[in-house]
This record gives structure tokens, sequence and C-alpha cells, in this order.
């Protein structure tokens, strides 16, 4: 009993140690869909077509707002939950500026190269994205979080502020299950019975 206790003890402390760092717990939280990546790749890198894709991008995100104004338990699975609608909304936003070609919305786990995200450097791997192609999709892609806001609600640390007017962020493990069950979980006082 004991020895087992002490196994599933080390476990949880393999599985925790990524989330020691913010970059640990931002990197975790891409893999596992909690923060989702949204890619929007345009047909080609005419001008035009660089505009069309960042009115798509912003249609997509309207969207997903509409349906989803506070965070959830994940971003992937809000956006698998309303996926047609996404796809509704970035059709619909590339036929009103004239692109008459495929659009095409779909959630996929891809590699990607190391890129910095708010701060964060994400390291070079496998994480699910909302991946937007307008066309043959050979243009430049524009990417962010589909929906950007999230983290910072969630890891805000109400009435904070820092030096400059700068947010002060909560990377408290209290915090990240409060951003990951979409609740707000506050420590328990003693009690005096």
């Amino acid at each position: 009993m004991l020895r087992s206790l002490i196994c599933l003890i080390l476990t949880l402390q393999s599985l925790m140690a990524p989330l020691a760092t913010p970059e640990g717990r931002v990197t975790f939280a891409m893999k596992t869909g909690v923060l989702l990546r949204m890619h929007v790749v345009a047909q080609d890198d005419t001008d035009e077509m660089q505009r069309v894709k960042l009115v798509v991008r912003d249609a997509v995100r309207q969207a997903y707002d509409d349906r989803y104004p506070s965070p959830c338990l994940s971003m992937m699975a809000a956006a698998g939950d309303i996926l047609s609608d996404l796809t509704e909304a970035a059709v619909s936003a590339a036929r009103n500026e004239g692109f008459a070609g495929s659009v095409t919305v779909d959630i996929e786990t891809l590699s990607f190269d190391e890129r910095e995200l708010e701060g964060f450097l994400l390291p070079e791997g496998d994480y699910p994205a909302l991946m937007i192609r307008l066309g043959d999709a050979q243009g430049h892609n524009w990417w962010g979080l589909i929906d950007p806001e999230f983290s910072l609600r969630a890891a805000m640390v109400p009435g904070m502020e820092a030096a400059e007017g700068s947010a002060e962020w909560d990377w408290s493990l209290r915090a990240f299950l409060s951003a990951l069950l979409g609740l707000p979980l506050t420590m328990q006082e003693g009690n005096d019975a």
C-alpha cells in the first residue's frame, strides 16, 4: 500500500513538473487544447488575399465569441462544438469580400516550429489548431489564439495592476485549474467548529 502511494506521488510529481514554469503551463495548455491555436492561410500572397485572410480571421473569432463569451473548459472543445458555425462565418466573410474559392475549417494536430506567443516561447512540437484554408492555401498565414482574451481573463489577479498599468498574472496551480475547468476556484478557510 505504501509503495503504491509513493509511486502515485512520484508519478504525479513527474506529471506536474512541466507545469512548474509559466512557459511549461502555456505549452501544456496548448498541447491539451485548453488554449487553441488558430491559423488562417491565404490563397496567395497578394495584398487582396492577405486582406481577406484578416477579415475571415475576425469573422471566425467573432462567431466564437458570440457562442462562448466567457471561458469554458477548453478552446478546442468549444471550437469543436461549433465547428459548423465557424465554417459558416469563414465562408460568409470570404464571400462578402469577393473570394469565390474554397474555404475549409478543421481542427487538426500539426507539427509546428518553435514560436513565441504573448511573450512565452512555445517549443516545436505537435499542437492542435483550428486551421482555416482559403483556396489553395499557398500564401502566408496568420496565427494566434482563437480566443486571445481567455488566457488573459483566466490568469489575471482581480484588482491587481503592476507597474506602468500592465496586468498582474496569477500563475498558481489554483488559477491554472480555474482556467482549465472554467470555474472560479477559491481556497477554503479552516473551520472553527
